[in-house]
């Protein structure tokens, strides 16, 4: 964290709103609510700012810095993401959007659904040049190869894989996904709506998102919903795997 703190006169902190940077800031206090970084509200005079000291986990946990900068840099025009002042390997420095984050129950006001659904639309409308679509099968597999048989069962192994493969073979556009996109990444002020934590994003399934907010309410007929059961099930699979390799 002094490390990051140090670099302080590399930051982009020269955008309208954020207050001018003059001295090193200072840590105000610690942000609480994410399990894989530190996160931290630091200030100087009237410059606010979040620094998120990044989990040395990465490649563990299936994180792609490098991808995330990119995706951060793509979506910043859309004013749906915190501006960025500074990113390394080791931690990331955004402006700090002061507002409430959503809840589960906040998601069932159709005026919250209608402005997510419209900042998701932006967001996936968003092109990613040169990059690969996520690979389901792959990727849930990174997980497995990290657990020890006694803690994930053949069975559950083989239904794992056979979900994600099912996803991977099925026709859908690739486009840019949260891969995360839960309540507490969503924060609503009198400016609109911000959606923060993109580190696990990537080019991916357009539905995925919508599910991880919705359920299986996302699907309008019983047909969508068929056609989603093995989407759907491979976000179970994540969810859990990811909390697997962290016991």
């Amino acid at each position: 964290m002094q490390s990051a703190l140090s670099s302080w006169q590399n930051w982009n902190s020269g955008e309208p709103g954020l207050g001018l940077l003059t001295a090193k800031p200072e840590i105000v206090t610690e942000l609480f609510g994410g399990r894989t970084n530190k996160t931290f509200l630091v200030s100087s005079g009237d410059f606010r700012a979040v620094v998120r000291v990044n989990s040395p986990d990465a490649v563990k946990l299936g994180i792609d810095r490098q991808r995330e900068k990119q995706i951060l840099e793509l979506l910043q025009p859309t004013g749906l993401v915190p501006r960025v002042l500074f990113f390394d390997n080791d931690f990331l420095v955004s402006e700090f959007i002061e507002g409430r984050s959503l809840t589960d129950k906040s998601l069932k006001n159709s005026h919250i659904m209608e402005s997510l659904s419209e900042a998701l639309a932006v967001v996936q409308s968003v092109k990613m040049p040169n990059s690969s679509p996520r690979n389901y099968l792959d990727y849930c597999r990174r997980y497995l190869n990290q657990l020890t048989g006694t803690k994930v069962s053949p069975l559950v192994v083989e239904q794992i894989e056979g979900a994600a493969k099912a996803v991977d073979q099925e026709a859908w556009e690739p486009v840019i996904c949260h891969h995360d996109m839960v309540p507490e990444n969503i924060i609503v002020n009198d400016s609109g709506l911000f959606i923060i934590d993109w580190e696990y994003a990537a080019l991916g399934h357009p539905g995925l998102d919508f599910l991880r907010l919705y359920g299986a309410d996302y699907a309008s007929s019983e047909r969508q919903k068929e056609s989603l059961q093995s989407l759907f099930k491979v976000k179970q699979a994540m969810d859990k795997l990811w909390l697997a390799v962290q016991l």
